[in-house]
């Protein structure tokens, strides 16, 4: 946010802001100076000038140097609209900017049952937001409720729901893509890390020892190799999973059903990505994992979601 309007608790009355957009209608520059004297010398309003022009400059209706304000086309549109369209198109340009920046989060908007309005927690405005706060305010698009919170004019209500889950469908799609390309890198960190031991564990088939998981995702396992030197055709099938902290793993469908037709020839590798590059650190090799993990009380096993379907 800007300085001069984080500095201010307000940027005048709502009559004073239309009055500074009608100095600015029309021009390709104004200066500083002249929207001071207009505005001091006009009656019945009240303007912060630096505040309110800062106020424009956050919404993008303007750009500023040291001496001159210049309007941009959005705020030749915004002026030939009616008062009332004027005013409620600042409004949402304003709630639509603070829900950019993520000022509002889950833990800050209830919906009032009671009410049956949107409501905003006080402490979701920051004191540099005082401005912006007190602007919804006078425009009737906030309101105070009586336990402190703030209520959301059911006018503004949709536009500013609208405004939320796009915000939070792009915050977690981006949340989403950085987290898949987190866990996807140290995936593979993991399988490159067990099938070098893999490798090193039969030197004389190492050549033969495939990280498959590349081209062949339906396989269900990650790694062919072998459990001896002896062995003469693959029947080792290694499935690693990579974990943060105490072990814990997801099993699709694909790979469960793998490991239940291979039996003892599946091995499931738990590797503890931050010990990847602790030197002689050996990973857990659960062998029959299938037969293991559900007969076995050292693991807790969630159903993390039911497919259902009708029949």
């Amino acid at each position: 946010m800007l300085i001069e309007l984080k500095r201010c608790n307000s940027i005048g009355n709502i009559d004073g802001l239309l009055f500074l957009l009608s100095i600015l209608f029309g021009k390709s520059k104004v200066s500083r100076s002249e929207i001071n004297n207009r505005c001091a010398m006009e009656n019945g309003i009240t303007v912060n000038c630096p505040g309110a022009i800062a106020f424009l400059e956050y919404l993008k209706l303007v750009k500023v140097t040291e001496n001159s304000v210049i309007p941009t086309d959005s705020i030749n549109q915004l002026c030939a609209k009616s008062r009332e369209d004027t005013i409620n198109e600042v409004v949402k340009l304003c709630l639509a900017k603070m829900v950019e920046e993520g000022i509002f989060d889950q833990d800050t908007l209830v919906f009032d049952t009671e009410k049956g309005h949107l409501s905003i927690k006080r402490s979701a405005f920051p004191l540099s937001y005082a401005a912006v706060r007190n602007f919804l305010t006078l425009a009737g698009a906030l309101g105070k409720e009586k336990n402190g919170e703030i209520g959301v004019a059911d006018y503004y209500e949709s536009a500013f729901a609208k405004d939320l889950k796009e915000r939070r469908k792009k915050f977690t799609l981006e949340q989403l893509l950085k987290q898949q390309e987190e866990q996807s890198k140290r995936g593979l960190e993991a399988e490159e890390f067990v099938l070098g031991l893999e490798r090193n564990r039969i030197p004389g088939k190492a050549h033969k020892i495939k990280r498959i998981s590349d081209f062949d995702v339906a396989a269900g396992y990650d790694i062919v190799s072998y459990f001896s030197e002896n062995s003469d055709k693959y029947d080792r099938f290694v499935e690693v999973k990579c974990h943060l902290g105490k072990p814990h793993f997801y099993w699709s469908e694909n790979e469960c059903d793998t490991a239940k037709q291979k039996g003892d020839k599946y091995v499931l590798c738990l590797v503890d990505h931050t010990r990847i590059g602790e030197p002689g650190y050996q990973p857990q090799y659960i062998q029959d994992p299938y037969n293991v993990i559900f007969s076995d009380d050292n693991w807790l096993v969630n159903t993390a979601s039911y497919k259902i379907q009708q029949i």
